[in-house]
Protein backbone atom coordinates (compact mmCIF):
# COMPACT_ATOMS: atom_id res chain seq x y z
CA UNK A 1 0.00 0.00 0.00
CA UNK A 2 1.47 3.61 -1.02
CA UNK A 3 2.34 5.67 1.83
CA UNK A 4 0.05 9.33 2.23
CA UNK A 5 1.65 11.85 2.09
CA UNK A 6 0.98 14.42 5.85
CA UNK A 7 0.42 17.13 2.95
CA UNK A 8 -0.95 17.55 -0.63
CA UNK A 9 1.02 19.12 -3.89
CA UNK A 10 0.05 22.41 -3.79
CA UNK A 11 -2.35 23.14 -6.57
CA UNK A 12 -0.92 25.54 -9.36
CA UNK A 13 -2.44 26.29 -12.51
CA UNK A 14 -0.47 25.40 -15.54
CA UNK A 15 -0.70 26.65 -19.21
CA UNK A 16 -0.55 24.79 -22.37
CA UNK A 17 2.96 23.94 -23.32
CA UNK A 18 4.49 24.50 -19.90
CA UNK A 19 6.23 21.80 -18.32
CA UNK A 20 6.54 21.37 -14.41
CA UNK A 21 10.26 19.85 -14.46
CA UNK A 22 10.26 19.37 -10.71
CA UNK A 23 7.74 19.52 -7.84
CA UNK A 24 8.36 19.87 -4.22
CA UNK A 25 5.76 22.36 -3.30
CA UNK A 26 3.32 21.23 -0.99
CA UNK A 27 0.15 23.00 0.43
CA UNK A 28 1.33 23.86 3.58
CA UNK A 29 2.65 27.23 5.26
CA UNK A 30 5.79 28.09 6.04
CA UNK A 31 6.50 27.45 9.66
CA UNK A 32 9.06 26.23 11.83
CA UNK A 33 6.99 23.21 12.43
CA UNK A 34 6.64 23.02 8.70
CA UNK A 35 10.56 24.36 7.62
CA UNK A 36 11.38 20.69 6.90
CA UNK A 37 9.30 20.42 3.88
CA UNK A 38 10.82 24.03 2.13
CA UNK A 39 14.55 22.35 2.61
CA UNK A 40 14.53 21.25 -1.37
CA UNK A 41 17.13 23.23 -2.99
CA UNK A 42 14.12 23.79 -6.32
CA UNK A 43 10.65 23.99 -4.37
CA UNK A 44 9.01 24.07 -8.25
CA UNK A 45 10.42 24.54 -11.77
CA UNK A 46 9.17 25.38 -14.75
CA UNK A 47 10.40 25.39 -18.98
CA UNK A 48 8.26 25.96 -21.92
CA UNK A 49 10.96 24.83 -24.36
CA UNK A 50 8.75 26.78 -27.97
CA UNK A 51 9.35 30.41 -26.37
CA UNK A 52 12.67 29.23 -24.09
CA UNK A 53 11.15 30.60 -21.13
CA UNK A 54 11.05 29.01 -17.57
CA UNK A 55 11.55 29.36 -14.00
CA UNK A 56 13.44 28.12 -10.81
CA UNK A 57 12.04 28.28 -7.52
CA UNK A 58 13.19 28.25 -3.27
CA UNK A 59 13.15 29.36 -0.12
CA UNK A 60 16.33 31.12 1.07
CA UNK A 61 17.93 30.32 3.46
CA UNK A 62 16.87 26.67 2.50
CA UNK A 63 14.31 24.90 5.07
CA UNK A 64 14.44 28.46 7.63
CA UNK A 65 11.06 29.53 8.82
CA UNK A 66 12.07 33.09 8.46
CA UNK A 67 13.02 32.72 5.07
CA UNK A 68 11.55 34.25 1.84
CA UNK A 69 10.24 32.28 -1.28
CA UNK A 70 12.62 33.30 -4.22
CA UNK A 71 11.73 33.10 -7.80
CA UNK A 72 14.33 33.30 -10.77
CA UNK A 73 12.54 33.96 -13.83
CA UNK A 74 14.80 33.10 -16.66
CA UNK A 75 15.29 32.66 -20.39
CA UNK A 76 17.41 29.73 -21.80
CA UNK A 77 18.32 28.88 -25.57
CA UNK A 78 17.91 25.38 -27.21
CA UNK A 79 19.40 23.75 -30.41
CA UNK A 80 17.89 21.72 -32.74
CA UNK A 81 17.89 18.71 -31.02
CA UNK A 82 15.94 20.24 -28.23
CA UNK A 83 18.91 20.73 -25.69
CA UNK A 84 19.87 23.93 -23.65
CA UNK A 85 22.69 25.62 -25.42
CA UNK A 86 25.63 26.25 -23.05
CA UNK A 87 26.23 29.85 -21.50
CA UNK A 88 22.70 30.83 -22.85
CA UNK A 89 20.74 30.96 -19.60
CA UNK A 90 20.12 34.70 -18.53
CA UNK A 91 17.97 35.57 -15.86
CA UNK A 92 15.07 38.34 -16.53
CA UNK A 93 14.20 38.66 -12.97
CA UNK A 94 14.45 37.40 -9.71
CA UNK A 95 11.25 37.62 -7.66
CA UNK A 96 11.41 37.56 -3.54
CA UNK A 97 8.36 37.50 -0.78
CA UNK A 98 7.43 35.83 2.13
CA UNK A 99 3.66 35.71 1.16
CA UNK A 100 3.11 32.05 0.23
CA UNK A 101 0.51 33.14 -2.26
CA UNK A 102 1.97 36.34 -3.85
CA UNK A 103 4.74 33.77 -4.61
CA UNK A 104 2.23 31.28 -6.38
CA UNK A 105 0.40 34.24 -8.88
CA UNK A 106 3.58 35.40 -9.65
CA UNK A 107 4.54 32.31 -11.06
CA UNK A 108 0.97 31.37 -12.26
CA UNK A 109 1.58 34.89 -14.46
CA UNK A 110 4.42 34.72 -15.48
CA UNK A 111 3.52 30.96 -17.19
CA UNK A 112 0.48 33.02 -18.54
CA UNK A 113 2.55 35.79 -20.06
CA UNK A 114 4.90 33.73 -21.92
Amino acid sequence: MKRKLEFELQPIRVPSDWTITINNLYEVELTSETAHWFSSSVLLGGARKSTGYCFDSRVEPEGDPNGEFVVEFLTIEYDKKGEPIGDSVRTIELFKTKNKKEYIEKIETYMLEN
